[in-house]
This record gives C-alpha cells, sequence and structure tokens, in this order.
C-alpha cells in the first residue's frame, strides 16, 4: 500500500510546487531605437551669407596668418580667389571672356522661314541682325497672302545670348500698334529710363502667334517673348529662359581677357524685370539642346521643316503585303545581312517643342470643327 502511494503523493508534491511559483511577468518592451538620416550640411553660400563683415574679415586674417601654407595665400592669391568668387556669384551678370570665347557666343544657326503645315507657318531668328529684320519681312509678306495660313510660330530657341535691344523693338513693332510703350532700359544711378516704343512699320503680322523658348533664349528673344506674352498673352511652349535681358559693357583686362557685365536691365511697362527671372512656359516642353542643334543644322542644310514632324517608320510585314505576296522588310534585312548602315539605325530627329505647337493647333482645329477634321 505504501508503494501504491508514493507516486500519488509524489505527483501531489509536483502539484503544490507547481502551484507556488508565481506567474511569469510578461517581459518589458524593447524600447525601439528610431535612427534618423543625417542632415546634409548646408552648401558653402549658405554658411558664408550668415557671416558679418567683421567675421568675414577675421576669417581673412586667420587664413592668410596662420594657413599652414601662409606661401599659397599671398595678396595677389587672395585678390584672384576673390574675383573668382564673385564671378560665381554672379553668375551670368559678369564673366570673364577670351576673343574667342566672346566670339563663340554668336549663334551658328541663321534666319529660317518655311510653311509648317497648311494652316502654320514657322520663323526661326539666328542672330537678331538688322538683315533678319528684313528677311522676316519678306516671310510675313509670304505667309499673310496665304488666306490658308492663320497662325505663326515664331521660334526665339536660337543660342544668341546678346543682340541690341533696338532689334527687339523693331521686330515687336511688327506685332504691336504704334506709338506703345514696350520696354525700358534703367541703368543705377540714372533716374529717367531709356524708353522704346513701337514704330509704324509697312508689314506688320495679322496672325495668331505661338512662342518657342528655352534655357538657350538670349537677350532679344526674352525681351519679345515678355512684351508679347504681357500684351496679346500668347501661349509660349519650350523651357525656362535664363533671365539675359541686361545690356553688358566689356572692358579688356590684361591680354586677352575681357570683363563683361551687366550695366542696365530691361524692364517692362510695369517697371517688372526679368533679369534672372526669365520667361515661364504655359506648356513645359523641353527639347534636348543638342537633339534642337541637330534640327537647326538639318533644315539649315536643306532638310524640309515637315520632315521634322512627320517620323518615318520602317516598313514591316502587315496583311496587305501577304495578300500581294511582296516582304516589305526584304531590303532592310539585305542591308542588314552585309553589314551595311540602314536608314532606320538612328532614331529620328524630333523638336519636341515645335511638335507641341503642331500638335497643340491641329487638335484645336480639329475641335474647332466639330471633329469633321478640316
Amino acid at each position: 500500500m505504501t508503494r501504491g502511494l508514493f507516486p500519488l503523493l509524489l505527483c501531489s508534491a509536483s502539484i503544490s510546487v507547481a502551484q507556488e511559483i508565481p506567474p511569469a511577468r510578461p517581459a518589458a518592451p524593447v524600447a525601439q531605437v528610431v535612427t534618423t538620416a543625417p542632415q546634409p550640411a548646408p552648401p558653402l553660400g549658405t554658411l558664408v551669407d550668415t557671416l558679418d563683415q567683421a567675421a568675414l574679415q577675421e576669417a581673412f586674417r586667420l587664413l592668410t596668418n596662420d594657413y599652414i601654407q601662409e606661401e599659397d595665400l599671398n595678396p595677389l592669391e587672395v585678390n584672384r580667389a576673390a574675383l573668382q568668387g564673385l564671378l560665381e556669384r554672379l553668375d551670368f551678370g559678369a564673366m570673364l571672356l577670351t576673343q574667342k570665347t566672346r566670339a563663340e557666343r554668336d549663334s551658328p544657326f541663321s534666319f529660317h522661314h518655311a510653311r509648317a503645315q497648311e494652316t502654320v507657318a514657322y520663323v526661326r531668328f539666328g542672330r537678331y541682325t538688322e538683315e533678319e529684320i528684313g528677311k522676316f519681312d519678306a516671310a510675313l509678306k509670304e505667309f499673310q497672302a496665304e488666306k490658308a495660313i492663320t497662325h505663326l510660330i515664331l521660334d526665339l530657341r536660337s543660342p544668341q545670348a546678346q543682340a541690341e535691344f533696338p532689334i527687339a523693338s523693331r521686330i515687336l513693332s511688327r506685332f504691336r500698334p504704334p506709338n506703345e510703350l514696350l520696354f525700358k532700359i534703367r541703368r543705377p544711378g540714372n533716374d529717367r529710363p531709356t524708353l522704346f516704343v513701337s514704330a509704324p512699320e509697312a508689314e506688320s503680322c495679322r496672325l495668331e502667334i505661338i512662342l518657342l523658348v528655352d534655357r538657350e533664349t538670349g537677350n532679344v528673344g526674352e525681351i519679345i517673348a515678355a512684351v508679347l506674352k504681357r500684351q496679346t498673352n500668347c501661349l509660349i511652349i519650350g523651357e525656362k529662359t535664363p533671365g539675359l535681358a541686361v545690356e553688358y559693357q566689356d572692358a579688356p583686362l590684361g591680354e586677352d581677357r575681357i570683363l563683361r557685365y551687366a550695366i542696365a536691365e530691361v524692364v517692362l511697362e510695369d517697371d517688372s524685370s526679368i533679369f534672372r527671372v526669365g520667361i515661364k512656359p504655359d506648356l513645359l516642353t523641353p527639347t534636348p539642346v543638342k537633339t534642337k542643334g541637330d534640327c537647326f543644322r538639318a533644315v539649315d542644310g536643306g532638310m524640309r521643316l515637315a520632315d521634322l514632324l512627320v517620323q518615318k517608320e520602317r516598313p514591316r510585314m502587315n496583311e496587305a503585303a501577304l495578300v500581294a505576296g511582296t516582304d516589305p522588310e526584304i531590303d532592310y534585312y539585305l542591308l542588314l545581312s552585309q553589314n551595311k548602315p540602314t536608314p532606320w539605325d538612328r532614331p529620328p530627329l524630333q523638336d519636341r517643342a515645335l511638335q507641341q505647337a503642331i500638335d497643340l493647333l491641329g487638335t484645336t482645329r480639329f475641335l474647332g470643327s466639330g471633329g469633321k477634321g478640316r
């Protein structure tokens, strides 16, 4: 009997001990370590802007006296560094050129005009010269003699950074009534700005206009765009312009060095300035600068402007070819088999901003006709 109770007593003891063990407490929650990405250091310009005159002078004193290579910070080197930093801050407000780089700032493209579509004319200025104004008048006369032409695309994307302000006034006179204040030139210290007023012209533009601008649009192109946008609210397509609407003065510095700096700025009728502000397009449609240049060169070389607007596809096998028993791809594959170049090796040139303008006019015309085409 004793041996029979032993397992029972053992089990009872085990139960008793188990009941005396307090229940385990829930583990304390592990604190989550929140890691934040390190904040980027402020740019150098921002740090320098926080220094007052006394701090700047102290920085120069410490560097010129205690820098480990003191001989590298002689007065000539300090002045060079100061001029370099000043030019970098002024950006295109002042620049250091050579005779070669000054000549290279002229646009390599010439004036061009063409009929882009049945109802759309196209004009592109090159260097905004007196000669181009004569060509522009002849183009306007030609276009406006065609009753079907209703719109003019004015391309202001030629990379002619600087041209004469009177040229801008004369071009604008083709679009505005006589004796209208177009823009003003304001110089520091002079309370009487130079006024540019539209003049009567034998040839005036009666067509609806669309403007093309981009990051290479120069001072005259920006003035034309700013005035026409303000006075006519015309549509502008392309990219934001840099804001180059200033008058520069060139001063020789040493041998083959020219300091070009802004001495006056263009302001509109309401005294608003576009220097460093630029022209913002209504439709942002960037075209790579290289692609735009390739398109301009192709057209100047004899390519039809309309060919840039139609993308020719490579012939491919289709149902009609099967019925006719022909193979439109045979020429393409023969050239490939002979390791010869084909007309479809390179992507076609496409001026996106110009294409956007043409497509928009086509869509507007289609909707205006009730979806019945032309």
